[in-house]
């Protein structure tokens, strides 16, 4: 008799961890969702960094180039070279 009501608690006991456990599964499927997206998310974001970083270097290795300093010259000082002649279009 003792043993029959120790293996039936027994059962009853792990009937309870089974439906906790799976309970547990279900309510945190919806957040681990959600959490893949983000990971998604930022992923892209860590990826256009990288690429806007890569970009940047290459903007800084050309600096010390005599056309990177031409450019400048041309958009920063609003300086031509010579025989160059600037047209100002006043309809916008």
């Amino acid at each position: 008799m003792r043993l029959c009501k120790s293996s039936l608690i027994t059962k009853l006991v792990i009937l309870a961890v089974m439906v906790y456990a799976i309970v547990t599964i279900v309510t945190l499927q919806p957040k681990i969702s959600a959490l893949k997206e983000d990971r998604a998310a930022l992923d892209a974001d860590v990826a256009a960094l990288q690429q806007a970083n890569l970009e940047l270097q290459e903007d800084i290795d050309a600096l010390g180039t005599d056309e990177a300093v031409i450019e400048i010259a041309r958009e920063r000082l609003n300086l031509v070279s010579d025989g160059e002649v600037i047209y100002i279009d006043s309809s916008k």
